[in-house]
């Protein structure tokens, strides 16, 4: 049956306030995330008494950046800024007693244009250096409860990077590229079925001449629903490859690291939680949780891969103390068979309060 309730693309979609007020929450975030991490890195070289040599070694034009992300904040509440330096300081707090010998230098890792050092250190956002080496250290600034992102990659390649401790990962990997192919191909034939038209292998221009969106979340309510099972039908794949590798524990839990941001040996991962008071008009500490390589190891070794439910594009490994979620979700536009691999962990206990 043809479908005959399609957006026009030169229409202003429903639900384009909603789509605005999220690009906006993200600008706020990504403002209050870079705020913070050269917060905690400017507290951190203070008291190493460097603080002259952190300001040197930052690059101008994060320095400019960071002045525009300060004057949006100032604009949008003067009360935000408060409280990520009242947040950095009791986060330092807890990061300084960690590190046990004398800091030498601190660097923010997002701006720096050195790639190797930026695939070394992972999901690093400053690296502290010491007499003896690098410590690396993730920082995430979180809502209270939120599922906190650790780590985000191409679902083509997904399995043969992070789980290399495995012999058959590359033969898993080009099944898992296969099926990908596969079921979008049968989701391309279902959709231009569904319009009257012929799928030639990939969404050419007809699609768009007809009025019909790149993004799965303005498509109409049928289409969103083939275009979700393209998704369900992966992530069932990827469950069954995990679960499988699963049986060997001990390799399994070392690739879930990776998953869960402490891709590297060294990496202290620090997440600074808050929660909204006075009916949404001001933020408070709620937990600073700190880990590393060699704390989460043990708790990692103790995963159970929880039942899949075919109803929903995700999966969850839980753990002792937190939950892992794993999600497939489109690069961007659902019409090109490139998919990006979400990791996310929620923690479920309470943490150091400083």
């Amino acid at each position: 049956m043809k479908i005959t309730n399609k957006k026009s693309m030169h229409s202003k979609p429903k639900n384009n306030i909603d789509q605005d007020v999220l690009r906006q929450d993200a600008l706020i975030n990504e403002c209050k995330g870079n705020l913070f991490e050269y917060l905690v890195g400017l507290r951190l070289s203070q008291l190493a008494h460097i603080e002259q040599d952190f300001h040197q070694n930052l690059d101008s034009r994060l320095k400019k950046q960071l002045k525009e992300y300060e004057s949006m904040l100032r604009k949008i509440g003067p009360d935000i800024l408060g409280k990520l330096m009242e947040f950095s300081k009791q986060t330092t707090q807890q990061i300084f007693p960690r590190i046990k010998e004398n800091i030498v230098g601190v660097s923010i890792v997002g701006k720096m244009e050195n790639l190797r050092i930026k695939e070394e250190f992972k999901e690093a956002d400053l690296l502290v250096a010491t007499h003896s080496g690098i410590i690396p250290i993730s920082l995430k600034l979180s809502k209270s409860g939120a599922f906190v992102n650790t780590k985000s990659a191409g679902a083509k390649s997904f399995i043969e990077k992070y789980f290399s401790y495995f012999q058959d990962a590359g033969f898993y990997q080009k099944e898992l590229n296969q099926l990908i192919e596969r079921n979008y191909y049968h989701m391309g034939q279902t959709l231009y079925q569904m319009i009257g038209l012929d799928f030639k292998g990939e969404f050419d221009e007809s699609w768009l001449e007809e009025g019909y969106s790149e993004l799965p979340g303005q498509l109409p309510l049928e289409m969103k629903k083939i275009v979700q099972k393209n998704y369900q039908q992966t992530i069932s794949h990827i469950y069954a490859i995990l679960e499988k590798m699963s049986h060997e524990r001990e390799p399994f839990a070392r690739s879930l690291l990776n998953l869960i941001g402490l891709g590297h040996p060294d990496m202290l991962q620090v997440i600074c939680f808050n929660k909204k008071i006075n009916n949404g008009e001001s933020y408070e500490l709620e937990s600073i949780y700190i880990g590393d390589c060699a704390e989460k190891m043990q708790e990692v070794g103790h995963f159970e891969m929880m039942p899949f439910n075919p109803q929903i594009s995700s999966l969850e490994i839980r753990f002792p103390g937190f939950q892992l979620q794993i999600r497939i979700k489109p690069m961007n536009k659902f019409t090109t068979p490139s998919y990006k691999i979400n990791c996310s962990v929620h923690y479920g206990v309470k943490h150091a309060k400083s």
